[in-house]
């Protein structure tokens, strides 16, 4: 696994078994097991790890706008620590594409999940007056 980027909080990685032209991974320094374990608390994480995601993709002549960034559900993860997928450029195979569509059940899209984290956010914060 060849490291493409490492700070205090994430690091980059080149995927060992790449399912599009570019693959990568970004994942937290800090143990998260999973998706499903991410809170608000880790927003500020998430967004540093997207950011990270496009500065990588933009590198490799990617355009973030419509490569795709997310991560697998239980069970159906490899690694149990939480790792963003960072896909640019075109799909290995179908099975690969379907692997990472939007809106099924074993893959959770950076974008949707950010959104309903800010959603949460916002009902823990309550209405204001």
């Amino acid at each position: 696994m060849t490291l493409l980027d490492k700070d205090d909080e994430i690091a980059a990685f080149q995927d060992i078994n790449p399912s599009a032209e570019t693959h990568i991974l970004v994942v937290p320094i800090e143990h998260i097991r999973n998706v499903k374990f991410v809170t608000t608390e880790h927003m500020g994480l998430l967004e540093k790890m997207r950011q990270k995601a496009i500065e990588l993709l933009k590198e490799r002549g990617h355009e973030p706008e419509v490569s795709k960034l997310g991560f697998h559900v239980p069970p159906f993860h490899s690694i149990d620590h939480l790792h963003l997928h960072v896909l640019g450029g075109e799909m290995k195979s179908k099975f690969r594409k379907l692997k990472y569509e939007s809106g099924k059940m074993w893959y959770r899209d950076l974008h949707e999940l950010q959104a309903d984290l800010e959603k949460q956010l916002k009902a823990q914060q309550g209405p204001r007056l």
